[in-house]
């Protein structure tokens, strides 16, 4: 029988992208009467959010930039990181690194974390094909170079904030000793601040510490699973791989491939590569449930789609 996959994030740092702010329920009504009538920043805003993500309006991203672009000319700081991810991310406008950079600039000049944070994170997940210091300037707007010393910069000035991203993605590149020297005992104190906050990321990021006893910490996979439980039904799809991954194998729990394949369906319809190559095998060789080449494939093209090349393959040699 062929194995899984072992590779899972047991033993890898998972740094938080750059992403819009908010998750709170708006009445459109009443934030589009003080957008309008009283001209509020933080009401336009607000709109902005609900167009972006169609909260109790039809989802509109033309119209999302154009209430974020309002509330960013009054220097709303919230508005000016949301306006920069979507210019950041190509959302309804074409894409553009370094507008975003400028609006992510004008929100931490004003001393707003989340602006500081999304600037080491702007660096951090730069494209390596542009791997330079600094930045270039040339007609596509996308030069933006990856340069963690820069993004470490950043993160330092989040954490003086007590931004729990930038919390986070520090204690990264402690663990992975990216541009500092490694030391798994300030990463883990990073993750500890990160997820009393409830970043989703350093949960799953110190049940890795408590798996392989890392950062002072005794190895204990009850604590371990304990946080990447808490992780991955907030939905992050790394701990919902490393849950799936622990019941296929039976490293903790007992061995049970049927929720191992609950948990890797939850992960792969966050496209996550080596849930969907998993749950080709478990089709594949019908492991807690009934043989199915077609099924399989299916997860298979899905994972080559993300560019897993080992799933290519089965794609290729599959009947």
């Amino acid at each position: 029988m062929k194995r899984l996959l072992l590779l899972i994030c047991l033993f890898i740092s998972l740094n938080t992208p750059i992403f819009a702010t908010q998750n709170t329920k708006y009445n459109f009504d009443a934030e589009y009467k003080k957008a309008t009538e009283q001209n509020s920043a933080e009401a336009q805003n607000h709109l902005g959010y609900m167009y972006q993500y169609g909260q109790n309006v039809k989802q509109d991203y033309a119209k999302a930039i154009e209430w974020y672009q309002k509330s960013a000319n009054q220097n709303y700081a919230d508005a000016q990181v949301n306006l920069g991810y979507m210019y950041n991310y190509g959302i309804g406008v074409k894409k553009d690194l370094l507008k975003a950079k400028q609006l992510y600039e004008k929100a931490a000049s004003s001393g707003y974390a989340l602006g500081l944070f999304s600037l080491g994170a702007l660096y951090e997940f730069a494209e390596k094909k542009h791997y330079r210091k600094g930045i270039e300037q040339n007609s596509d707007n996308n030069t933006i170079s990856q340069n963690y010393v820069k993004a470490k910069d950043f993160y330092e000035k989040a954490v003086q904030l007590g931004n729990k991203e930038a919390q986070n993605n520090l204690g990264g590149f402690y663990y992975s000793g990216i541009v500092v020297k490694k030391n798994y005992t300030k990463a883990r104190q990073l993750y500890e601040q990160a997820a009393k906050q409830g970043n989703i990321y350093a949960l799953h990021n110190l049940a890795n510490m408590y798996y392989n006893g890392l950062g002072g910490l005794k190895k204990d996979f009850a604590k371990g699973v304990e946080l990447d439980t808490q992780s991955a039904q907030s939905g992050n799809p790394e701990a919902q791989y490393s849950l799936g991954w622990l019941y296929y194998n039976g490293s903790w729990f007992e061995r049970d491939y049927t929720k191992a394949r609950v948990w890797f369906q939850l992960a792969a319809e966050q496209n996550h590569a080596n849930s969907q190559y998993n749950l080709g095998i478990i089709y594949q060789q019908g492991l807690g449930v009934a043989k199915d080449i077609y099924t399989a494939k299916h997860y298979f093209q899905q994972a080559c789609q993300n560019n897993y090349q080992e799933a290519c393959k089965h794609v290729k040699n599959i009947l």
